[in-house]
């Protein structure tokens, strides 16, 4: 589009400036024109001042009015020359300038809403089987091809020694279970979350609108009581019990005729000569995939998707309730016999009479 309108632009300029010069090469030619009569004209005027003579030289009208030596003295006359500049036009090149719009991309910051974690949507190709029914000829009869298993005699030559190298003393390793001590802090700290009462509180306006529904009597207004028509008496459909047969049906014997006892084919087995092929060694062509490289003369640009926060699991150390012996004093009540109770009451009484008391 921008070629198109630049090419018509100097298609105008181009015409533009022809025009401009087949008018300014009339004009050069009128103007010359002009220039050619008027010298004519003075011409003539010349030959006619010559022709008549001179009176008294130069100075007409002068002290030597009547000279008395009319048309033998020679005088020299100044010829005035004018030079006649001409204008050829030739074409050369006119640079004009052109506006036209340029339009400039210019960068800027748009911010996009990005929800927090970011979700972030991955294709991964899964492998879909898909079962295409495909019309299989199945020959009749059906052929069945059963393996029976026989015996194959392997010809071996004699039993041969084989020498198996055992290191002596012989390494056995056995493992042994033991005890690993491992260090608890005393005293064990022992984190428990217990549940408590968080008060939040609710704004609430004041005073606070309550809205209650109380019931009221609404009274509608029905005009008088009209007399409504009925047609008395009038039929009414009673049903009647009528007499219907119900069929009932009991069992009873039937006897079938049967004839006499008749032979019935039993299949038994047989044995069937099967011939087993012996196994030979046959060549198989397996194809193996490998990568071929093939240089491409051009770039390849491999489309890489924007770097996208990925978010990680932190661990974060878990206490761990761990049961340790805690030592209490447990008050056990302690019978004395009665001879040490009445020995000890008689040192207290000696041991207060020494105090005094």
């Amino acid at each position: 589009m921008r070629l198109v309108s630049l090419s018509c632009c100097l298609a105008l300029c181009v015409a533009l400036v022809t025009a401009e010069a087949v008018q300014d090469k009339k004009e050069s030619q009128v103007e010359s024109k002009q220039i050619e009569q008027a010298e004519s004209q003075k011409t003539e005027k010349r030959g006619l001042h010559h022709s008549i003579g001179d009176f008294g030289g130069h100075d007409f009208g002068g002290h030597d009015f009547g000279g008395h030596d009319h048309g033998h003295e020679h005088h020299h006359e100044h010829v005035k020359t004018i030079t006649i500049e001409k204008k050829v036009p030739v074409p050369y090149t006119v640079h004009k300038h052109v506006p036209y719009t340029v339009e400039k991309k210019v960068p800027y910051t748009v911010h996009v809403p990005v929800p927090q974690p970011y979700e972030v949507i991955k294709k991964v190709p899964v492998h879909v089987k898909e079962y295409v029914k495909v019309p299989v000829h199945v020959p009749q009869p059906y052929e069945v091809i059963k393996k029976v298993p026989y015996e194959v005699k392997v010809p071996v030559d004699k039993p041969y020694e084989v020498k198996v190298n055992v290191p002596k003393p012989y390494e056995v390793i056995k493992k042994v279970p033991y005890d690993v001590k491992v260090p608890v802090p005393q005293p064990y700290e022992v984190i428990k979350k217990v549940p408590y009462e968080v008060k939040v509180e609710v704004p609430v306006p004041k005073p606070y609108t309550v809205i209650k529904k109380v019931p009221y009597e609404v009274k509608e207004y029905v005009d008088k009581p009209y007399k409504v028509f009925v047609d008395k008496p009038y039929p009414v459909e009673v049903e009647q019990k009528y007499p219907v047969v119900v069929e009932k049906k009991v069992p009873y014997e039937v006897k079938v005729p049967v004839d006499k006892p008749y032979k019935v084919e039993v299949e038994k087995p047989y044995p069937v000569h099967v011939k087993v092929p012996v196994p030979k060694p046959y060549e198989v062509i397996k194809k193996i995939p490998y990568t071929v490289e093939k240089p491409v003369p051009y770039e390849v640009k491999v489309p890489i998707e924007k770097p996208y926060p990925v978010y990680k699991e932190v661990k974060f150390p878990v206490h761990k309730e761990v049961p340790y012996p805690v030592k209490e004093t447990v008050h056990v009540p302690i019978h004395l016999p009665e001879h040490h109770e009445e020995h000890h009451e008689v040192e207290h009484h000696d041991h207060s009479e020494h105090h005094g008391y």
